[in-house]
């Protein structure tokens, strides 16, 4: 398995966060937002490090971090976005785990003020699920810009959103969660 991988669900795991939240930042959110070791600024502008990682007025940064600092650090971030979007729909309001996971990777790339206040929210919450998850296509823009890497991640979102997995992808979740079991055991 992937050594990145296995720091990623370690540092998960140490978070308090679920496999299938695991998955999702493993499979989605990890490569649409990508690892960068050092302070970059991202396609908006925003300085960032590691996997999206704003950096916060007054925050100490470096200029390099390891993998594990940078799997720690995306881990309570994810746990952030993922407590701040429960906090705006209600935990029982997702139509299932996937669709919680997928709202947390909308909320992690555009921040809980600008997905508080979608109408995509608006819907989990009216248990309009499916239309709620349409509503992804509408997210692909950046100062005005349709950027491509967007509409790929929209795209990649959308099975997590309606929570029809592919076959592969279900695979391939199993065998994500069997290494997450065994890490948990160690």
């Amino acid at each position: 398995m992937s050594n990145l991988r296995t720091k990623l669900i370690t540092a998960f795991i140490t978070t308090g966060l679920s496999a299938s939240a695991a998955f999702v930042a493993y499979d989605l959110t990890l490569p649409s937002e990508g690892l960068v070791l050092s302070p970059y600024s991202d396609p908006v502008g925003l300085k960032t490090y590691c996997v999206g990682h704003l950096i916060k007025k007054g925050e100490e940064i470096k200029t390099d971090y390891t993998e594990e600092e940078c799997m720690t650090l995306f881990a309570e971030d994810f746990k952030e976005h993922e407590e701040q979007t429960i906090k705006m729909v209600g935990e029982d309001k997702f139509s299932s785990e996937w669709q919680q996971a997928a709202a947390t990777d909308m909320t992690f790339n555009n921040g809980p003020t600008l997905i508080e206040k979608s109408t995509m929210i608006s819907l989990i919450k009216q248990g309009k699920h499916v239309e709620a998850c349409k509503q992804l296509t509408r997210w692909v823009k950046a100062k005005g810009r349709t950027l491509k890497g967007l509409v790929t991640r929209r795209d990649n979102t959308m099975p997590y959103c309606l929570g029809e997995l592919s076959y592969d992808k279900q695979k391939a979740f199993e065998d994500f969660k069997k290494e997450y079991e065994r890490i948990s055991k160690e």
